[in-house]
């Protein structure tokens, strides 16, 4: 448990101040506006001294749906209440923030700015904080971050594209979320994310438009706050989202450095994984399980560990002196054990026996034939040892292996993605996505592409659709509270 200290607040800043504040290298500002309570806006400094874990930056802008300065206390424990509230005098029911909300909002505080910005990639980097958190996280109390620009509203690469306490929580998007309900941050806020980013594509030259800020949904109760990071809006480095897909327990090296840009001749540098500070040689551990390693060029080892799943972090590189953050995500995609017998018409088959051209019972349509089998070995040891589904758990007629380590284990394609039977159990095969180039190696690739000529190992685009509706992390995490 921290004790408080107060970060310095501006509240009389003019919105161009806090518009300079916020904008960085490549951007002109035109104008600016603030729109809300006259509390609720300021421009914060000695983050890095004060407040390192909960701020996006040493300097930089707060906006809130209650009073900016009750971001932090000035005594006593950082967390004092469960649920500091302010009603102010910020506009309700903005048109914008309640199509946003999907119903009425409250205490909005925003900036509108009018700038021009030099290249036609706008990046910022942001922390939202919220007393939401944990009590009103799957309540219709979903306190929202809003940004538009030329009009259009600028989403999350992550999860639903929001940003607000339903999106990011210790469920859903949890390598992004930071719990503070223990007073271990020095923050008022209950919870808080690391630093996320938002990207958006704006005209070059030319005179364009951003609207941000925040708004209380639902009600006027529970504060939230929105910190964006100084000159963090700019358009001269841009780092850009990564994806990777991994078997559960297997590892990747990736180069997430080779898709950013910077307007000048720059060398590119990674400084934060995850909100951590990190070298070369460091190693961060993710909330979910995942071991990402800083490689001296630059690259990333990841690590995975047993589950199937979709999980995201961030990093943070810099150019020239300018910073950006991007994600990354993780696929673990789940596949069989050598020994699992898969259901065919002629009776149950060890999924390493099948062959190209074999008939598998498909629940969908009959008899198909395998047209490709993926094999790989990865290493079983410690917490990357095999996951068991028992006999008679889920309909399993006995003891199920999926995805364990150092064994061999199977992935197979049919013409369409299908539901089959393993070991009693209803289950997918494989379905190539959008990670395939940076899962299979490249003469594993060739031989896919020559199978599906319509396949981009790309894009994952050609193949075809799932089966059944794919729930993204929030859907899933919705369905699974409604059925415990």
């Amino acid at each position: 448990m921290v004790r408080g200290q107060e970060l310095v607040y501006n509240t009389n800043a003019t919105a161009m101040q806090m518009a300079n504040e916020i904008f960085g290298d490549g951007v002109t500002v035109v104008s600016a506006t603030y729109t809300g309570d006259s509390r609720s806006s300021a421009i914060y400094s000695r983050g890095d001294n004060l407040s390192p874990d909960a701020t996006p930056s040493d300097t930089g802008v707060i906006l809130s749906t209650g009073l900016a300065a009750d971001f932090t206390n000035r005594t006593g424990n950082a967390n004092q209440n469960a649920g500091t509230s302010t009603n102010t005098s910020g506009p309700n029911n903005d048109p914008n923030f309640n199509a946003l909300a999907g119903t009425s909002t409250f205490d909005a505080s925003f900036l509108t700015v009018n700038f021009i910005p030099q290249g036609d990639t706008l990046t910022m980097q942001f922390v939202f904080a919220s007393e939401e958190y944990p009590e009103f996280v799957n309540s219709v109390f979903q306190d929202v971050v809003g940004v538009w620009v030329n009009g259009q509203p600028v989403q999350l690469s992550v999860g639903d594209g929001t940003v607000d306490p339903s999106s990011i929580n210790t469920t859903n998007n949890q390598n992004l979320f930071v719990d503070n309900t223990g007073s271990n941050f020095n923050t008022e806020m209950d919870g808080f994310t690391v630093t996320l980013t938002l990207k958006a594509q704006v005209i070059p030259g030319q005179v364009n438009t951003i609207k941000i800020g925040i708004a209380d949904v639902s009600d006027s109760n529970f504060d939230s706050s929105l910190l964006i990071a100084g000159g963090s809006m700019q358009t001269a480095f841009i780092a850009s989202d990564d994806s990777v897909t991994l078997a559960p327990g297997a590892s990747k090296t990736i180069d997430v450095l080779g898709n950013d840009t910077a307007a000048n001749p720059a060398t590119l540098t990674i400084t934060h994984i995850n909100g951590q500070a990190v070298g070369a040689g460091s190693t961060v551990t993710l909330s979910t399980g995942q071991q990402i390693t800083l490689n001296a060029d630059g690259t990333f080892t990841i690590l995975g560990d047993a589950d199937t799943e979709t999980v995201s972090f961030t990093y943070t590189a810099v150019a020239n002196g300018i910073s950006d953050t991007a994600f990354v995500t993780i696929n673990q995609v789940p596949c069989f054990v050598r020994g699992t017998r898969i259901e065919t018409p002629g009776g149950e088959v060890a999924v390493e026996a099948l062959a190209v051209g074999d008939l598998v019972n498909t629940l969908d349509d009959g008899p198909r034939p395998v047209r490709w089998v993926g094999r790989r070995r990865v290493a079983a040891e410690g917490r990357f040892a095999p996951v068991r589904i028992r006999e008679g758990a889920l309909g399993v007629r006995r003891d199920l292996w999926v995805s364990p380590q150092q064994v061999d284990y199977f992935h197979l394609l049919f013409d369409n993605h299908q539901v089959i039977r393993a070991e009693g159990l209803e289950t997918e095969s494989f379905l190539p996505g959008p990670q395939i180039q940076s899962m299979f190696e490249a003469e594993v690739l060739e031989e896919l592409v020559a199978l599906f000529p319509e396949l981009d190992p790309a894009t994952g685009q050609g193949y075809g659709a799932a089966s059944r509706p794919t729930l993204r992390g929030f859907e899933a995490g919705v369905l699974s509270a409604r059925l415990s």
